[in-house]
């Protein structure tokens, strides 16, 4: 009888070890693919300003940031929505997931391009038609990621795998044909066709995998419904990082556009890098919350903490060292910018936890509702804060304004946080009813 008490202590354990080798190992799998995806345009980047030149690399980045504000519209939330309804396990919610993703994403897709064309036609965004079918690439490749499958999957390393053939063709393309200034829109061709051949490579796995099972009008209407609450929060912080460049672009002058574009690379990644974290933690909260929602809570709670240390320690450093790796990273004729990029990496430790907070912790507590009205009002505030400063203050004037956005949305995220715990702990541990007292 001991035996067997000591050999049931031991399963549970075993059982913990191999969860926790599985998340390490997915973890690990997931920040190399995710370092990969980021280190390409850090690498590939400072070569293009100095390739380019200010004017071309201007031209670039505004295309780049248009296409990637598109892509926003395209993803539509779909990716984060998909996460969650594979991981339950429920047939019925995935049995036409991919269809509804896939066709969702197409809808979204014309009406971001007939959207940009109306606006192209009334702003002077975009040069020429050929950097409008250059950014509506950009939407189309990053707006199909299929990333949501390989996380769904937990195949992290396969992500990883393709994340490194994409970073190194990209790599090895622009090094090989970018030549110079007349080259701004190849460059970004460059970038499209990688992402455009992994993607549809990952769809083909997706369908399959789970199959492409036709869906009723009525439900596909009903998904579009369901990611626009995902859409709310996880497209508009990356709404707000697109519009600067484009602020830029429409109301500053060139050189303020490639500062800030510029430090914007850097900052992005720093922010991004949490994306493993996220991705990672997702199904295996959803999995914890349905069983004990506590132990999700803290799990949430002890990642955001690691996370806002780590974050805030790397900005401290690197606005310490700014001007060193400014002009190390994109050469001494923009030297000049490093001050914008100092106080662009002041948001980073705030942007960084409220994303872990929303994308790991609200989205599992089915608070999809609040963090959406909270990421309305930020994004709404930010955009007019940078259209009256972008004319005369410009990259300094919206970095500034990004960096009080992000320490407000991340103090209404905490408190409600905390907020949050404390409701969780007393369903858990109800007050003793008389009844129960008697007995």
């Amino acid at each position: 009888m001991n035996a067997d008490h000591a050999l049931g202590r031991r399963l549970p354990a075993a059982g913990e070890r191999g969860t926790m080798a599985r998340l390490g190992s997915n973890l690990a799998f997931a920040s190399i693919s995710q370092i990969l995806r980021y280190a390409a345009p850090l690498f590939i980047y400072p070569f293009l300003t100095r390739t380019l030149g200010v004017q071309a690399f201007g031209e670039f980045s505004t295309v780049m940031a248009v296409g990637l504000m598109c892509s926003v519209f395209v993803e539509f939330g779909y990716g984060l929505m998909s996460v969650r309804e594979l991981a339950s396990g429920d047939r019925k919610a995935t049995a036409g997931v991919v269809f509804e993703l896939c066709l969702g994403r197409g809808i979204m897709f014309l009406a971001a391009a007939a959207g940009l064309a109306i606006i192209c036609h009334y702003v002077d965004l975009l040069p020429d038609r050929s950097s409008y079918f250059a950014a509506l690439a950009i939407a189309l490749v990053y707006g199909y990621s299929a990333s949501w499958y390989y996380i769904a999957m937990e195949r992290s390393k396969a992500l990883a795998a393709l994340d490194l053939c994409c970073s190194l063709a990209t790599f090895g393309l622009i090094l090989s044909f970018v030549r110079g200034p007349g080259h701004a829109l190849l460059a970004v061709w460059i970038f499209a066709i990688p992402l455009f051949l992994i993607a549809a490579y990952g769809h083909v796995q997706a369908v399959r995998s789970y199959g492409l099972h036709p869906v009723p009008v009525r439900s596909l209407f009903a998904s579009l419904a369901q990611s626009l609450r995902f859409f709310f929060f996880t497209g508009f912080p990356s709404l707000t990082n697109r519009w600067s460049v484009v602020a830029l672009a429409i109301w500053s002058d060139p050189l303020q556009v490639v500062y800030f574009s510029a430090g914007e690379k850097l900052t992005t990644a720093a922010i991004n890098s949490t994306v493993p974290i996220t991705r990672v933690l997702l199904p295996r909260i959803s999995r914890t919350m349905a069983g004990d929602p506590v132990a999700a809570y803290r799990e949430i709670r002890k990642f955001t903490g690691i996370v806002g240390g780590l974050y805030l320690f790397t900005a401290i450093v690197t606005i310490a060292l700014s001007q060193f790796i400014f002009t190390l990273m994109f050469g001494a004729k923009l030297a000049a910018g490093y001050p914008v990029f100092a106080v662009q990496m002041a948001m980073v430790p705030f942007a960084a936890c409220s994303r872990v907070l929303v994308q790991a912790g609200f989205t599992t507590f089915k608070k999809e509702g609040f963090c959406a009205a909270v990421f309305i009002a930020s994004t709404v505030a930010y955009i007019l804060l940078s259209t009256l400063l972008a004319p005369n203050d410009g990259g300094i004037g919206i970095a500034s304004a990004r960096v009080a956005v992000e320490m407000i949305v991340f103090s209404v995220f905490i408190r409600s946080f905390i907020r949050m715990g404390r409701d969780v702990n007393g369903s858990s541990n109800p007050s003793p009813s008389l009844t129960d007292m008697g007995k």
